[in-house]
């Protein structure tokens, strides 16, 4: 007699999903209420939006901002909008963050290296600050962190001057960046994780995820609809929006293993 158990992701209770990121989750600007960010950059829904529609979450709050760094400034102006900028402004009004919230902290970090930032040591800084503001602003609750996501097989890269030196570049800066945000949340002494017992603090390495959901898909070119060939099923075989950001259909996958790794906490 073979006996099998079956074991089903439990449901996971969201009171509150709170976002920082940079271009990767920004959901664009509410016409009415109050409103952060500047632009979707995408073809639909972002990650944010799905994760917040299959949760079903009782309040959602997105900080990220289109070309945001990882510290304060922008790719395009300097002293706000930053990823790290986000978290303190949110802290400046939120001291202590009460309830059991979802911060998802999209760490931010490529723009600063598309930027001319020449090593990670920078944007290490900044990943570090942001993760200790907000754990020690937290009592209880998920902190979900996101990986550097890396572009370096985008349209926008394979398009570039010594396209394959940039490439190259940006894969190692954000592996260098990688490692460190593991040793950030997971170190045995001075670790997240270890620091702050009372939190749930997960790490999502999304390049590995990210790559899957474009295997199957056309990543050397954006979508686009000026094309006398272009059919009703068209816009489904593409993985960019743009040269840099990434189809809805991405934007879907990710959710999706956002939420599986969710209920399995």
């Amino acid at each position: 007699l073979l006996r099998f158990t079956v074991f089903f992701p439990r449901e996971f209770r969201c009171q509150s999903m709170i976002v920082f990121g940079d271009s990767l989750s920004d959901d664009g600007v509410e016409a009415v209420g109050e409103s952060h960010g500047f632009m979707r950059n995408s073809n639909g829904k972002v990650w944010p939006e799905y994760v917040e529609q299959m949760l079903q979450c009782d309040m959602y709050t997105n900080f990220a901002y289109s070309g945001a760094k990882s510290g304060r400034d922008n790719f395009y102006f300097e002293g706000w909008s930053g990823v790290r900028w986000q978290v303190e402004k949110y802290l400046e009004s939120n001291l202590y963050i009460s309830g059991e919230p979802l911060i998802i902290f999209q760490t931010g970090g490529v723009i600063d290296f598309f930027s001319g930032e020449k090593d990670a040591t920078n944007v290490v800084a900044n990943i570090e600050a942001s993760i200790e503001n907000i754990t020690q602003a937290m009592s209880s609750g998920t902190l979900f962190v996101l990986s550097v996501l890396d572009l370096g097989t985008s349209p926008g890269v394979r398009a570039a001057e010594d396209s394959s030196e940039l490439q190259q570049r940006l894969g190692e800066l954000v592996s260098e960046t990688n490692r460190h945000l593991a040793r950030i949340v997971f170190d045995s002494e001075k670790g997240a994780r270890r620091l702050y017992p009372k939190l749930r603090i997960r790490l999502l390495d999304i390049n590995p995820l990210v790559l899957e959901a474009m295997n199957s898909l056309n990543i050397t070119e954006p979508f686009t609809y000026h094309n006398v060939d272009i059919g009703p099923r068209s816009v489904y075989s593409y993985a960019y929006y743009d040269l840099w950001n990434p189809s809805t259909i991405v934007h879907n996958t990710l959710a999706e293993e956002i939420v599986k790794h969710l209920q399995n906490f």
